[in-house]
């Protein structure tokens, strides 16, 4: 006796194997035991919270941003920008933004002081011997708020080495500038402690020190000096791998000499002793990239 085939439409099929991959991925976690993560608040409303989980927790997955709904929970005083711990059961459903069950929302203890987040102000000059093409790409530990020209995927420009640069479009520019926010945590134990009348002085003398140049150096006082220069002091320390961790640069083609130049900061009623660094200027030879930028770590309240 012979066995009749059945034929099953290909649309069917298709259909089937789409509902099966839902179903599939429709949970990015599973696991119906309570979970905490840490996370930012990017909006919120009246009746629910967006928020982006910081580096590092599981629920980061490809930056994806998670909702949850707040009319059940206690209401807390949080804005945009606070880092909140957040509890949740069951899954994280995979849409967009994904989507949680919240069984509690609190501001995070950890990260409550207002220098937990640090905003940025970085510049990037490009000095090549010759006209020459070139990307540079920043590999932030937190997330860019503002940059110019656009960072899309990465910067791509034709530099000189009187430092101009051009874009695909033709557009000119000095320099390179990025804004972002990180969890980096400055250290102070070392630097300077300074009269705010005394800033721009001592900040010509440092930055010649570290290896920027009377331009170079004149665009970074000319930013920082109207934050610094009324306060009774200001406490001031150059950082090193703590920050060039937190924002690490790559440049193709490589450069010969790179100097990255970032100062923390803040503002002090009182003369504070603390042990002074070292500078140690690099010599430029060859393609130069230098950096400046600087973050401000206000007095917690």
């Amino acid at each position: 006796m012979l066995k009749k085939k059945i034929w099953i439409p290909i649309t069917i099929v298709v259909a089937l194997l789409a509902v099966l991959l839902i179903v599939l991925f429709f949970f990015i976690k599973k696991d119906n035991n309570e979970q905490t993560f840490y996370a930012k608040v990017i909006e919120i409303n009246d009746t629910s919270v967006l928020v982006e989980p910081i580096e590092g927790e599981p629920e980061r997955t490809n930056n994806a941003k998670i909702s949850f709904n707040i009319t059940n929970l206690e209401k807390i005083d949080a804005k945009v920008g606070d880092v909140v711990q957040i509890t949740y059961s069951g899954y994280v459903m995979l849409s967009y933004p994904a989507q949680i069950t919240a069984i509690s929302w609190e501001k995070a203890s950890d990260f409550e002081q207002d220098d937990s987040l640090k905003d940025y102000k970085p510049v990037i000059y490009l000095y090549p011997e010759k006209e020459t093409q070139v990307s540079v790409s920043l590999m932030l530990d937190g997330r860019l708020t503002c940059t110019y020209p656009k960072y899309g995927k990465g910067w791509e420009v034709t530099a000189f080495p009187d430092g101009t640069l051009i874009d695909n479009k033709g557009k000119t520019y000095n320099y390179l500038y990025w804004e972002g926010e990180t969890f980096a945590q400055y250290d102070l134990s070392k630097g300077f402690c300074i009269k705010g009348e005394d800033t721009a002085a001592f900040l010509e003398a440092a930055l010649d020190k570290l290896g920027l140049t009377r331009r170079e150096a004149n665009e970074f006082i000319v930013y920082w000096l109207p934050l610094m220069e009324q306060n009774p002091y200001n406490i001031i320390s150059f950082q090193g791998e703590i920050y060039t961790d937190a924002a690490q640069l790559d440049v193709t083609p490589a450069p010969d000499t790179l100097i990255r130049v970032f100062m923390a900061w803040q503002k002090s009623d009182e003369f504070v002793e603390i042990p002074q660094q070292e500078f140690i200027a690099l010599e430029r030879k060859g393609f130069t990239v230098v950096e400046w930028g600087g973050t401000e770590i206000k007095i917690k309240s």
